[in-house]
């Protein structure tokens, strides 16, 4: 008898294209997660995995948008752009708009501004859940779902581990923020302290998801990449295609019994 695995998508911006390259690995391998859980730019990638779109057509088609045109630069007091094209994107490449109707269950991590804990989506519409994960802090405004104010997941719950512990027996991690030095950053403006400040929450929280892991996957080349490196997505994609054939032995060693 097999266990129940699961597979959590940490955030991580334009890097999450090194989670579609691990998604193409795993389904070349035929190893098929009962759960998968994302934060953020991860959420996108879990939902769209849940519902069987190829990983390489994922990779096209936000190629096909420019930076700016992905992120909708629009300012406003309440954040630097919008996430319509982003929307516009998990619309046209979902064909189902609640969660109960993927192939595959899926979590969805934000964070609630009123409560300052976690929020876990598994039921109801899908892409608004996935957008309120992807609400960076400074960059995106908050997105408002029923009576709650939430933002991206990562500033509280980055690789969502524990609540996939809740109903698997095996979770892998698949991390795409390793740690990046900045010593040559100049702090002076308040969008890069805000940013740093951001990553460094992310990092910290990371860790501590790491040790819940069954297995924890972190490309250490991603290091030389940050969130908008919308140009580099093929390297990164290959990147994590490579580590993630890694441990395809390891996987299926360890969760059949």
């Amino acid at each position: 008898m097999s266990k129940k695995i699961g597979l959590a998508l940490s955030g991580g911006g334009s890097r999450a294209a090194a989670h579609l390259g691990a998604i193409k690995a795993f389904n070349e391998a035929e190893i098929k997660f009962d759960w998968l859980a994302g934060t953020s730019a991860g959420a996108m990638v879990a939902v769209l995995a849940a519902n069987k779109v190829d990983p390489e057509l994922i990779l096209k088609e936000i190629k096909s948008l420019s930076l700016f045109h992905l992120v909708n630069f629009s300012y406003s007091l309440s954040g630097l752009s919008s996430l319509k094209k982003i929307e516009k994107l998990l619309t046209k490449l979902l064909d189902c708009e609640n969660f109960e109707d993927l192939k595959i269950p899926v979590k969805v991590i934000a964070s609630s501004l009123n409560t300052g804990r976690i929020k876990v989506f598994e039921s109801g519409e899908i892409i608004p859940s996935v957008i309120a994960s992807s609400s960076i802090p400074i960059v995106f405004p908050p997105v408002k779902i029923n009576s709650d104010f939430l933002i991206d997941g990562g500033l509280l719950m980055n690789l969502p581990v524990e609540p996939l512990c809740e109903e698997c027996d095996f979770v892998v991690g698949f991390s795409i923020t390793p740690v990046l030095e900045q010593s040559d950053q100049e702090y002076d403006r308040l969008t890069n302290i805000g940013f740093r400040t951001f990553e460094l929450s992310v990092l910290a929280n990371v860790k501590a998801s790491k040790e819940q892991c069954d297995l924890f996957i972190e490309p250490g080349e991603l290091s030389s990449f940050g969130i908008f490196s919308f140009n580099k997505m093929d390297e990164m994609f290959e990147i994590g295609y490579s580590e993630a054939r890694k441990h395809i032995e390891e996987i299926k060693n360890a969760t059949v019994e």
